[in-house]
């Protein structure tokens, strides 16, 4: 038994017999010859290559997030440096480390 769907200019759906669907076709694999697009050959539809750069990515991910967020020798450091009066900027440095970045942000967006 096949539904039909009746009355879309109206913006009501009707299934015809009230009844639920009976029958669902399965849908197609991906890569297979019915889709239109192909597997290499020897590879099975469900095999997954990785690059060399995905692995690179992923590299550099999971060494973001073994990385702690705040390095706390460098933050006692610091605030020791500030107690006893030690600690200065370089205002010329931040400076040209802004510059800099701003170069980089600008050159990444082009």
């Amino acid at each position: 038994m096949a539904n039909r769907i009746s009355e879309l200019g109206s913006g009501s759906v009707s299934s015809g017999t009230g009844g639920a669907v009976e029958s669902v076709l399965p849908a197609k694999p991906v890569g297979s010859a019915a889709s239109g697009s192909s597997a290499p050959s020897g590879a099975s539809p469900d095999s997954v290559h990785i690059t060399e750069s995905a692995r690179a990515i992923a590299t550099l991910s999971q060494a973001v997030q073994d990385t702690p967020e705040v390095d706390g020798a460098r933050v006692s450091n610091l605030q020791q440096a500030i107690a006893s009066g030690n600690y200065s900027v370089d205002a010329d440095k931040v400076a040209a480390r802004m510059l800099q970045l701003e170069q980089d942000l600008g050159e990444n967006a082009q």
